[in-house]
């Protein structure tokens, strides 16, 4: 008879091997609980402050929105045809039914140039004291629109105004000014709906000379204050965000840019009470946790030790050894075939140990691009001039619009001399850090060889001509010595870079300050435009093939004479290539309507077209650069 062994149970290997693993287990994780514990907190004030950022920034919005829609409607008052004509009796009763319409919470004044009062809304009469004579004054010297604040002798009597120009239908001079007032208290009840909605416990809102205008702590103001010499108020109005933490509140100090870059403040706070209760909600889960996965450990480990500890020895030493950088790393966990979840980990561990390969392999590749597209960037950016001539009887401004892809576009603007403006427009060929290189290539070589970067009396001679200015053609000679600059980058970059098949469409311009005579190449570039206020006068097509293309080309020198009140208009295909996200293209006939519709606008007509490109694309990916140049005679 054979003897049954009983093993006491207090002797077995997975009773000792679960005590001491619950030994082990047990105090580090009160330990970690402790160090979660204070993790916690820094990750839940930091979520917090994430929060109250986004708030923040929420109420910006909707304060810039609502500054915006109050711009855009005063600006429609002040074109309406009776106010530009001053007709008393219609633009009184339009102001009235215009605010009944919008249940505006302030008034409107209509003041002519002398300062006086021409029309107001109902109310408007009774406001003593506007220096509407100053403002008009103000408004003709900035040449845009204003805000002031229009203090009274209380916070409740104290107005925010915003003041725009009246222009005359015939030569759009200013001939008077529009003043919308709205009363503070409006202000503050405003903010105190967003204070509610944004579940706040405190909004405070300052202009930029540190005047309070809402604080949501206050129901009843009395005087109007000024918080300028405060800390919080004077880092804000230094353009300095932040976080403050004092007496059981946080508050993030946000700067708000309003009106024309002014700096504004917005204080918003909220209590650490949530955070507090947040955290001990957290300490309460992590030890409950802790009983249950301790609890789990036992019973699993107590079940599968012997079978699971072995695997996962060999996963543990794999881990180490992916972490030390060894991917190659032979993992052999399943070579049995397992079928059961340790097989499962396995091949899993497998698969993962290989995706990180190949999404490093991805990572570094993407690096490598991402640093090449910002090096092309930074090549193109130093590139384009920092500043543009300024000259008594000329105007000059330029746009750059840089694509997510690196382009080759380039523009520049340079004196030759004390008597020649040089005008220069042109897009490389192909993108990426080559475009960029070459683009700065072909700007400087032409600047070298139009002589800008050499001495006064030194010129570029050619067998051709003789640089002498001296005799009856010699003006025209130098001119010629100018854009002989278009064929000596041409041949040089041909004869030097020709089997990287590197050229670019260019425009080169050369313009007599002090009568206007233009001479030009176009080298394949997009037509440029000579236009006035009865539409597009000249088109200034290709007189010459691509730069760099072939050695030894031919390039036609074409002159026009820009008179007063005309202007040029250069471009790169980057504009009327410029597509919709139903694949529309801009079109150059568009560009052409644009350009006659706002010639008025002068060099500015650059920022309209720009505007109706970023209308256009309307958030699709802009694939090419937008690049222009305007330049307009007085």
């Amino acid at each position: 008879m054979k003897m049954k062994l009983i093993q006491p149970f207090i002797q077995s290997i997975r009773f000792r091997i679960v005590g001491l693993l619950l030994l082990c287990l047990i105090p580090p994780t009160l330990g970690g609980i402790f160090l979660i514990d204070s993790y916690t907190g820094r990750q839940l004030k930091k979520i917090a402050e994430q929060d109250l950022q986004s708030r923040a920034r929420l109420i910006i919005q909707l304060i810039s929105r609502s500054d915006r829609e109050r711009q855009q409607s005063t600006a429609f008052v002040a074109s309406q045809p009776a106010i530009v004509e001053f007709n008393v009796e219609a633009s009184q009763y339009f102001l009235n039914e215009f605010i009944k319409f919008h249940q505006w919470n302030g008034f409107f004044v209509v003041a002519n140039q002398e300062g006086e009062l021409v029309a107001g809304s109902d109310g408007a009469n009774q406001e003593k004291g506007l220096p509407l004579k100053h403002w008009f004054e103000e408004v003709k010297d900035k040449n845009r629109h204003l805000n002031r604040l229009f203090p009274g002798k209380t916070y409740a009597e104290s107005k925010d105004c915003l003041i725009v120009p009246i222009h005359s239908k015939n030569d759009q001079t200013q001939i008077g000014i529009v003043v919308e007032c709205i009363p503070l208290p409006v202000i503050a009840d405003f903010v105190q709906k967003i204070l509610k909605d944004a579940e706040l416990e405190r909004i405070l809102l300052v202009n930029y000379e540190g005047y309070i205008y809402a604080d949501t702590d206050f129901k009843n103001y009395g005087v109007l204050e000024n918080k300028k010499k405060s800390p919080l108020v004077n880092r804000l109005l230094n353009d300095q965000s932040g976080f403050v933490y004092s007496q059981g509140k946080f508050s993030y100090l946000s700067p708000v840019h309003l009106r024309g870059a002014k700096t504004w403040g917005l204080i918003v706070e909220n209590s650490e009470s949530d955070i507090q209760a947040a955290i001990l909600n957290v300490n309460r889960i992590g030890y409950l946790l802790v009983l249950v996965i301790g609890g789990i450990v036992a019973y699993a480990s107590w079940m599968v030790i012997h079978h699971s500890t072995v695997p996962i020895l060999d996963l543990t030493k794999a881990s180490q050894a992916i972490a030390a950088g060894d991917l190659d790393y032979e993992i052999n966990i399943n070579q049995g075939n397992r079928q059961d979840e340790i097989g499962i980990l396995g091949n899993s561990f497998i698969y993962m140990k290989n995706q990180i390969k190949t999404l490093i392999a991805q990572e570094v590749k993407d690096g490598v691009n991402r640093l090449e597209l910002e090096k092309g960037r930074q090549i193109q950016q130093n590139f384009l001039p920092i500043s543009l001539p300024d000259l008594q009887q000329w105007q000059i401004n330029a746009v750059f619009e840089p694509a997510r892809s690196v382009s080759g576009d380039f523009y520049d603007a340079f004196l030759l001399g004390d008597d020649y403006l040089a005008i220069v427009i042109g897009d490389v060929c192909d993108k990426g850090v080559g475009a960029a290189m070459f683009m700065g290539l072909f700007r400087s070589l032409l600047r070298v060889f139009s002589g800008e970067t050499m001495p006064g009396d030194t010129c570029i001679r050619d067998v051709n001509y003789k640089c002498s200015a001296n005799d009856g053609n010699g003006k025209k000679k130098v001119i010629v010595q100018f854009l002989n600059a278009v064929r000596l980058t041409n041949d040089y970059i041909a004869t030097e870079h020709g089997d990287m098949a590197m050229f670019a469409t260019l425009f080169f311009g050369v313009i007599d300050i002090s009568n206007g005579n233009l001479s030009y190449i176009n080298a394949g570039h997009e037509p440029v435009f000579i236009l006035n206020s009865e539409g597009i006068k000249h088109r200034l097509k290709s007189t010459g093939p691509a730069v760099g293309m072939m050695p030894n080309s031919t390039f036609t020198i074409d002159s026009l004479k820009i008179d007063p009140g005309e202007m040029l208009i250069g471009y790169t295909d980057g504009v009327t290539d410029a597509r919709s996200p139903t694949k529309e293209f801009f079109g150059r006939q568009r560009l052409m309507e644009t350009l006659t519709a706002n010639f008025s606008a002068k060099t500015e007509i650059l920022d309209i077209i720009k505007q109706e490109l970023i209308g256009h694309i309307d958030g699709s990916i802009q694939f090419d650069d937008i690049t222009m140049i305007a330049v307009y005679r007085n």
